[in-house]
């Protein structure tokens, strides 16, 4: 069983379970980069562009099983366990994935590993309020950076592959192992937060009108955040032209730059709280617009570039806010799973709707789906000064 909760540090500061979490969420990245051999797999076995987005999109759907069911699991049986059930899931998962012979095969690794993904998204938020307090947001966008640097090597590495003639399977089975093997060395002796629970969780407290509203705000930007990386390979490769090879790679300025900015948010607060957010939402939309009209290969790799940039802070900060104004009202369990739901809502929906735009009216001008998404977040999510 878990020991009593730590106290709650002064400041932001890394320590064992913070570095935890942060290889968790790398271990996550294990579990969501499917996006980089989308193009592989759609060769591969001739697959539509709604089975290809499904496999993005089983991530949500066990996002959605979490948040219903999830709280009575974590309450049964811990925080550590529920991690430890997490990471092996995704391990399982990504494995039968990477050695599955035919789509439904590979599509049950993916539910297998989103299932898991989906658990470790329900406990972090919940695990790093609680450790690191008033200091959310700065840690919120600390231990998010580290899964782009992840991203990073995911791209590079089984793009080289993929442009020397190797399986993407080798390095993607490979990166899945190193990052389960630092989790177990970094967190075993990681002390877990156990958190408050006050009466029984009620899913329907997401309806409330003082939930709702940030907890649609939630789904939004995890639909900017989440969506194009997804589909970044192939876009690169159907509507950009770069090779087989280079697709893979030239995406990895997403992972980058989402790196970068996530490193930058406690600047960027410092500087203009209140205009960080709408500044994410602007420059991930010019981003998307470069990506649909602008002429050539480089051009719509700089729009990734500024995609990564801009979404790189929304999800942290919108999570920061919907603790902020609905926390006094839930526990930490209650709104880790109400954000498993908005994921998961935003998780299922986009990969699947960009998915079926590319079905009918092309991938690329579906991409314009981001930069719509943007506009209805700034309007929406205006303070007053």
């Amino acid at each position: 069983m878990l020991t009593a909760p730590e106290v709650a540090p002064s400041r932001f500061r890394w320590d064992r379970l913070t570095y935890a979490s942060a290889v968790g969420y790398a271990v996550l990245v294990c579990a969501l980069s499917i996006g980089v051999v989308l193009g592989e797999l759609r060769e591969q076995f001739r697959l539509s562009g709604v089975v290809a987005a499904l496999h993005g999109s089983t991530f949500g759907i066990g996002l959605l099983i979490s948040g219903v069911f999830g709280v009575r699991a974590i309450d049964r049986v811990g925080r550590r366990t529920a991690m430890i059930i997490a990471v092996s899931l995704i391990g399982v998962g990504v494995t039968v994935f990477v050695l599955g012979p035919a789509w439904p095969v590979t599509l049950a690794g993916t539910v297998m590993s989103g299932i898991g993904g989906a658990l470790l998204v329900m406990l972090m938020p919940g695990i790093i309020s609680d450790h690191h307090g008033e200091h959310r947001a700065a840690a919120f966008a600390a231990v998010n950076a580290v899964p782009g640097a992840v991203g990073v090597a995911f791209a590079l590495l089984i793009g080289a592959a993929i442009a020397t003639g190797w399986s993407w399977r080798i390095p993607y089975l490979g990166l899945t192992v190193v990052c389960l093997v630092v989790l177990v060395a970094v967190g075993r002796r990681a002390v877990f937060p156990t958190g408050e629970r006050h009466g029984r969780f009620q899913i329907a407290g997401v309806l409330d009108r003082e939930v709702i509203r940030p907890w649609l705000h939630l789904i939004n930007a995890a639909l900017v955040d989440f969506t194009p990386g997804v589909w970044a390979v192939v876009y690169l490769h159907e509507v950009g032209g770069a090779s087989d090879g280079a697709a893979p790679a030239l995406s990895c300025v997403f992972g980058v730059m989402m790196f970068v900015s996530r490193l930058a948010v406690p600047a960027f607060l410092r500087r203009s709280e209140r205009w960080t957010l709408p500044l994410g939402y602007v420059v991930t939309a010019l981003g998307a617009v470069l990506m649909v009209t602008g002429p050539g290969l480089p051009v719509r790799v700089a729009g990734l570039a500024l995609i990564g940039f801009g979404a790189a802070p929304l999800y942290p900060l919108t999570v920061d806010r919907f603790y902020s104004a609905v926390g006094h009202r839930q526990d930490s369990v209650s709104m880790g799973a109400f954000c498993a739901l908005a994921s998961g809502v935003a998780v299922t929906a986009g990969p699947l709707a960009l998915g079926v735009l590319a079905d009918i009216v092309g991938l690329q001008y579906g991409m314009l789906v981001v930069p719509a998404l943007c506009v209805v977040a700034v309007v929406t999510q205006r303070r007053p000064a």
